[in-house]
């Protein structure tokens, strides 16, 4: 009879050991420093695990007996150009097509055909090792072993290399649903929003109050180009426009917290005093360098004849509530209060006056660089008249252009 793998010293270590790891490539090295501890040759370790995910197909870790750990992501085929290696990848045949693949690389015709076996040949490895990690609903990871022992593993070493395959697909299952969990939250509600929830903010009336800049865009034209787009082209141009600003406002620290149709909102926590300050002026980079990239963007999209894109901003400061509203059975992780309420207005106004940034007094007046009042305006729901600010035109390209109410 086998000996059952729940009770070898290896297997005991990786149940044990395993789930407390904070991830997947802290999971390997661990097991692999200890069993290298033990005495087994390993030179190289590749841990593949296929995941759910908008953009990548699977995450690779790599441990190498030097100490250059890596975590390697791979995008959806179409992205990358890499599809051919992954095609003859040892790796994906045992994903795909079999349980395990054992390969003497001091005598094997694929080290030739497969770059990363002729690489590992040249490096001195003598034995290669593929095994099938399983999941309880059938899914499975897969993992790679590799030695330069000139006799390659032993018997009884790849017997205790092959029994892994059952702990480490129970610890495995447990740490990519960890990881699905953060990606999905992130993804549909924000990093801010995602670590509350992960935290344990979820029940319908969590909140905290916090004073916070806020930032709301609207693409302009949007009817327009909506009717006279294909469906596919305009969420193409969709796509285009939200990317750019994502990116802007994660590299000034801030949170998307919700799409609005074609528009945006982001907050940025906004601490008192000087830091405050630098908040503000931050958040004013992250516009600039939206619409930078949105240049490039309409370049590329003037060469292959599609409109171009615009889009306006608002920015408010206020105090805020943060946090879950919604029913029993869907909520919303977001922020509400009159500050929020000011903010919607003001991006309104955008449209009317063709301002394509305008600030309330309470941003404007937190910045060093002056902003140029545009006037007092009238806010439905304000009591009084609101005085707005926008950057001067050698500051930013904010000039007032033709108002776009009738486009948008």
């Amino acid at each position: 009879m086998l000996k059952d793998w729940r009770h070898t010293p290896a297997t005991r270590r990786i149940l044990a050991h395993g789930s407390l790891a904070k991830t997947h490539l802290d999971f390997v090295i661990d097991a692999c420093e200890w069993l290298r501890a033990r005495g087994l040759p390993l030179y190289r370790t590749n841990l593949y695990t296929p995941t759910l995910h908008p953009l990548m197909q699977g995450v690779g870790c790599i441990w190498r007996r030097d100490g250059q750990h890596q975590e390697q992501v791979q995008p959806h085929w179409g992205e990358s150009g890499d599809e051919a290696h992954w095609l003859e990848s040892p790796l994906r045949k045992v994903l795909s097509e079999i349980d395990e693949l054992r390969l003497d690389l001091t005598s094997a015709p694929e080290c030739q055909e497969v770059p990363l076996l002729a690489e590992l040949r040249a490096e001195g490895v003598t034995e290669y090792l593929v095994y099938g990690v399983p999941y309880a609903d059938g899914r499975r990871s897969a993992v790679s072993w590799a030695t330069d022992a000139p006799a390659g593993f032993s018997l009884r070493e790849r017997n205790e290399l092959r029994n892994l395959a059952g702990p480490m697909g129970l610890v495995l299952d447990l740490l990519e649903w960890r990881r699905t969990a953060r990606t999905l939250l992130d993804t549909y509600l924000g990093r801010g929003p995602g670590e509350a929830v992960l935290a344990g903010a979820i029940r319908r009336g969590d909140h905290r109050d916090l004073d916070a800049v806020m930032l709301l865009t609207d693409l302009r034209a949007s009817t327009a180009l909506s009717a006279d787009l294909s469906v596919e082209s305009y969420l193409a141009a969709l796509d285009s426009y939200f990317e750019v600003l994502i990116e802007a406002i994660a590299r000034a620290g801030g949170d998307v917290l919700q799409f609005r149709g074609d528009g945006l909102l982001a907050v940025f926590p906004h601490p008192t005093g000087p830091s405050g300050q630098m908040v503000c002026a931050q958040v004013l980079a992250a516009d600039r360098m939206a619409r930078r990239q949105m240049a490039i963007v309409n370049q590329r999209r003037a060469a292959s004849g599609s409109p171009a894109l615009d889009f306006c901003t608002a920015l408010h400061i206020g105090r805020v509530t943060y946090g879950n509203i919604g029913g029993p059975g869907r909520l919303d992780f977001t922020i509400v209060g009159q500050a929020v309420n000011l903010l919607s207005r003001i991006e309104s106004l955008c449209k009317t006056t063709g301002h394509r940034l305008l600030a309330s007094g309470e941003f404007a007046r937190r910045l060093d660089a002056g902003m140029t009042s545009v006037g007092a305006f009238p806010l439905r729901g304000i009591d009084q008249p609101i005085e707005l600010f926008t950057l001067p035109p050698d500051a930013a390209d904010t000039a007032p252009r033709q108002a776009d109410s009738d486009r948008s």
